[in-house]
Order: structure tokens, then sequence, then C-alpha cells
């Protein structure tokens, strides 16, 4: 009996349907000794020790992302699958999940150690393969294999996500409860004063935190209906908030010392507390004027140490109880929290940041490899990767005309490469001579 196979969906079906049948004439293969080392049997399409043995390669392709390779020989079929990668969560769980299978490729047979370079996982199959298994199972396995890794990969996404959302939903729960307690604990205190610590909490735990949050990199946590644009008004409007509690705040205390003829900026805390929000001012006008200096928002981390150091202030411990156990437990959960919340915003930035360095050294490493490499027969058939024309081929490629006569389009579609190098023209031609 045949391994099971899932139930299709039309639109995998036709792409389904094309690799089975291809599968099917490329496994009439059977046993054929090597012309070059007497009484061994070596894989024709790994040694390709003849053109006379070898299959034209066959490219199924479903979209630019998914597409299998076929190289059929006289002894041995090699079967490389690229799976579908749709974003950065996707290629991290495809490399992890391959590396887990590659480490047990000594229980799998037919499973190849290394892929062929752009595919993910190759897997060859030789006629002794081929006489001590069913054809048609292997034939279902592939099959099976194709619809799998993709049910794995997106279950793997989802059980990622709503990990993320998770601790997202507990940091903006933490961000709301700080604001609260310090709003609470400045009720009672005279008419300027209790405007420092509870407007400088919504004014960077709760403003800066939502404003930096609703940039969030899990696409599976945004709504539809708030576009890019919609969330860069939000992010404006939550600064904005952030830049007018500071204000009064800052303005509050100020007074409030000018009044006790008290000096300014003495301690650690007002100290960081006056580069925290000098700093936060010019952020704020950079971001609204030149959109380049947004990248520098990491600044976060010094209004979150001014934050911390405001902890260790006598307003804040004359609101603590005089147990010191007690008291040490508050600050330890309370700076915890202010740590987390930091993490959060940092982590985001940074993870932003280098996605899109990680997209430039990607892009800029496949054009290296499929303009500078020489091609060979089993390449003939390829396929133009994505990324070309999302790069500016100005700056890296002097010459266009260099690309045009290699046989390449750049448009965003797949593309076949029409004619072969000019090497592998005049090897054909002494061949023939």
């Amino acid at each position: 009996m045949t391994q099971p196979v899932p139930p299709r969906t039309s639109a995998h079906k036709p792409y389904l349907d094309a690799i089975r049948a291809t599968l099917q004439a490329a496994f009439c293969i059977e046993n054929f000794e090597s012309q070059v080392v007497e009484r061994h049997n070596k894989p024709e399409v790994e040694v390709k020790s003849s053109k006379q043995l070898l299959l034209n390669p066959v490219v199924i392709s479903r979209n630019q992302n998914e597409r299998i390779l076929v190289e059929g020989s006289v002894n041995s079929v090699r079967i490389s699958i690229a799976v579908k990668q749709a974003d950065d969560l996707e290629k991290i769980l495809c490399k992890r999940l391959m590396r887990f299978m590659m480490q047990r490729a000594d229980d799998f047979h037919i499973l190849r150690r290394k892929p062929i370079p752009e595919y993910d996982i190759s897997f060859l199959i030789t006629n002794f393969h081929a006489e001590t298994m069913y054809k048609h199972r292997l034939v279902d396995f592939i099959i099976y294999f194709l619809e799998e890794i993709d049910k794995e990969i997106s279950e793997m996404k989802l059980a990622v996500s709503s990990r993320a959302r998770i601790m997202r939903t507990v940091a903006i729960v933490v961000s709301i409860l700080l604001v609260l307690l310090f709003v609470v604990l400045s009720m009672w205190e005279d008419s300027l004063f209790k405007l420092h610590p509870s407007l400088m909490a919504a004014s960077y735990l709760g403003f800066m935190f939502q404003a930096i949050n609703i940039f969030s990199t899990d696409d599976t946590s945004r709504s539809p209906s708030l576009p890019r644009r919609k969330q860069i008004f939000i992010h404006s409007l939550l600064q904005l908030g952030t830049i007018i509690c500071s204000i009064i705040a800052f303005t509050a205390i100020y007074l409030r010392k000018e009044q006790g003829n008290r000096p300014h900026f003495t301690s650690w805390h007002g100290f960081i507390g006056l580069i925290a929000f000098v700093w936060s001012l010019l952020q704020a006008l950079c971001g609204l004027f030149l959109t380049i200096f947004q990248r520098y928002i990491r600044s976060i981390g010094l209004t979150y140490a001014q934050l911390l150091l405001g902890l260790a202030s006598n307003w804040f411990k004359n609101k603590m109880p005089n147990n010191t156990i007690i008291y040490s437990i508050i600050f330890y959960l309370l700076t915890s929290s202010m740590l987390f919340l930091a993490h959060k915003c940092v982590e985001q930035i940074f993870e932003m940041n280098s996605t899109q360095l990680f997209f430039h050294i990607r892009r800029l490493s496949v054009i290296m490899t499929k303009y500078h490499v020489d091609w060979n027969s089993s390449q003939q058939y390829c396929l133009l990767h994505t990324s070309l024309p999302l790069m500016n081929m100005k700056k890296l490629i002097d010459n266009k005309d260099s690309i045009k006569s290699d046989g390449y389009d750049e448009l965003p579609h797949m593309r076949i490469k029409a004619n072969a190098s000019t090497d592998e023209k005049g090897m054909h031609r002494k061949e023939q001579l």
C-alpha cells in the first residue's frame, strides 16, 4: 500500500502533477558500471563523466521562491527543492529545519548531505534505491514531502508569532501598570511636584514605548486596516505626546526647585535626566524634518536609565515602606519591568536595522554569484533571483550591457537563460569536430 498523500488544494494540484509526471519519467534508471573505475557503479549525475549519460535538467517552478530541479542520468536522479520563504522568519525556520534533517542524513538514505547551491534540500536516488524500493513510493514520498514542508513551516511560524504576540501584550500591560503606579504615588504631592514623576512616566514609559511598539516587525500581529502611513501618523502623535509631557514635567520640577532655592542638576538622576530630555527633543525634531535621523532612536536606553535612577530618589524612598526587604523586592520588580520595556524597544530597533542590512548583503551576494561565475551545462536552465530588480544596478554594476550580453532580463519574473555561454559553445564545436 502506498504512502497516503494529503488532499491537495486547487493551487497546488497542477504544480504537484507536473512534478509527479517528471519524476515518473526520470526514474527510468538502471545499473550502469562506471566508465572510469572498474567494477564500480558511480552516480553519473554526480560525477558527470560523460554527457551522453546525462539528461537535460528540468526546473519546475510554482513562483519565484518555490521550485524544484530534477537532474537525471542513466543510473541516478538528483532532486533539489527550493522551499517557499516569504519573510525572514520563514527563512530562519526553514534553515533550522533543514539543518535538523542534514544531521540525520545517515538514517535518511536518499538525502544528500549538502544541497545544490540556490536550493534548500537535495535528494540523490540511485539505481540501488530503485531496486530495493518501489518507484511509485519514492514519487509519493517526494510529493508528500513538498506538501508537508510548507505546512510544517507555517505551523512553526504561527507558534513563534503567537509567542511574540503574547510578549508584546505583556510589555504593553507592564507599560500601563508602571504609568498608573507613578501617577498614584504622586497624586498626594503638591501641585507642581506631582506633575514631574507622573508626566515623565507617562512620557517615556507610556507614549514613547507605544510609539516604538507600533512598528512591530511581526507581520501576523498587524491589523490589515492599519497601513504604513497610518502607523507613521500614530507614531507622530504619540511622539508629540511624549514631547509635551516631558516639557511640562521638566518645567514643573525646575520651577519647584526655583521656589525652594535649591540647586539644579546636582544628582545623577537630574544630570542624566537633563541629557535624556535634551536628546529626546533633538531626536523628535530630527524625526519631524529629516527621516534619515530616525535610526538614531537607540537613545531610548538613556531615558530608561534616567527613570531607573528615579527609583533611588528621596521622593520614591519616602513612598516605600520602611521594611528593607519589601523595599528591595519592589525596587527590583520595577527595575526589571523597566529593563524589560527597554529591551523590547531596543530589540525591535536593532531587528529592523539588521534586517535591512541582511537584505543588502544578500542582494549583493546574489548579484556577484549571478554575473561573475561561469555557468556550466547543468545550470543552463536557471531562474533569475527576485531580489535583483530591487537593487540599484547603477551602483553595483557599471556596465549594463554586460548583463544583457549574458542573456538576463531585469524584470522581476522568472526568466530562463536563453543561450549558453561562449565557453560552452566552444566546447560543443570542438566535440562536433
